[in-house]
């Protein structure tokens, strides 16, 4: 007799043998998107998410026992519901940050995108907020020494209108471009294996460096270049490919603008010789 296991989170399903199915199994894991889910055979009682675990086992197809790997517990932030607003919140920013290895190797490869979506619009809405505010107070303050710089061209209501607007919707709008676009060069290094939306939660989770910022003066700095870092550890977990592939991915467009550069320059240079 043959059960058909389906996963409540991608619904990913696989009709498998009953007879391949260890008794005592309680767990599966979905080969997809790699999420813990509870199995019943029809013979038998609903076992409850309390209950012990399949030690060392998970499912290939959904359904099959194999001595693998471990679940993946996904972001603390997912789970906010036991753990609350803040806490999952300082949580899911410390591991991403500190901790990336780990974090993207148990992170969820499916799951949608609203979740990583509401971190990294709100880590990246507010740590860009910070990243205006302080050079504005600097600049009030006179600290910095280019009184015509744009900060200094900013009115009051309309630093309020670009904090409270205009960044988190750039935040929006930059994470699925800038995603697009990095999932397009790990396409061309074949390293984008687990689709566009394990790229997104990279992107969106890395979000988290930007509260560096929080710091004044070297926080910006601090920020970009921790998320790069944090991205190139982040794809490479959760793709399963190599650094070499994903740092050639981050390389390509200096390449391109290289060689779009020489291809202008060397012309030019043969004209003026002549």
């Amino acid at each position: 007799m043959t059960v058909e296991l389906v996963c409540p989170f991608c619904h990913f399903s696989k009709r498998i043998s009953e007879k391949r199915i260890p008794a005592s199994a309680k767990w599966a894991i979905c080969p997809n998107c790699r999420q813990k889910f509870e199995i019943t055979l029809p013979e038998n009682e609903p076992v409850s998410t309390s209950g012990g675990v399949l030690p060392e086992q998970e499912t290939s197809g959904t359904g099959q026992a194999s001595g693998a790997s471990s679940a993946h517990t996904g972001a603390p932030w997912e789970h906010r519901s036991g753990k609350g607003f803040f806490w999952s919140f300082y949580q899911t920013f410390r591991a991403a940050v500190f901790s990336p290895a780990s974090f993207f190797k148990e992170l969820n490869v499916k799951g949608g995108f609203k979740e990583p979506l509401a971190f990294g619009l709100l880590a990246g809405a507010v740590g860009n907020m910070f990243g205006l505010f302080w050079p504005v107070m600097m600049l009030s303050g006179g600290l910095l020494p280019f009184e015509t710089a744009f900060f200094g061209q900013l009115g009051g209501g309309l630093i309020f209108f670009t904090l409270v607007l205009v960044i988190p919707l750039c935040v929006l709008a930059g994470m699925f471009v800038y995603t697009a676009i990095l999932h397009l060069l790990l396409l061309i290094v074949r390293g984008g294996t687990h689709g566009f939306e394990a790229t997104f939660r990279v992107v969106a989770y890395s979000q988290a460096a930007q509260l560096w910022q929080l710091a004044p003066v070297i926080g910006s700095w601090i920020a970009g270049t921790w998320q790069i870092v944090v991205q190139i550890i982040g794809l490479r977990e959760i793709h399963g490919v190599s650094y070499l592939r994903v740092v050639i991915a981050f390389l390509l467009p200096i390449f391109f603008l290289g060689a779009l550069a020489a291809a202008v320059a060397i012309p030019m240079l043969i004209l003026f010789q002549k």
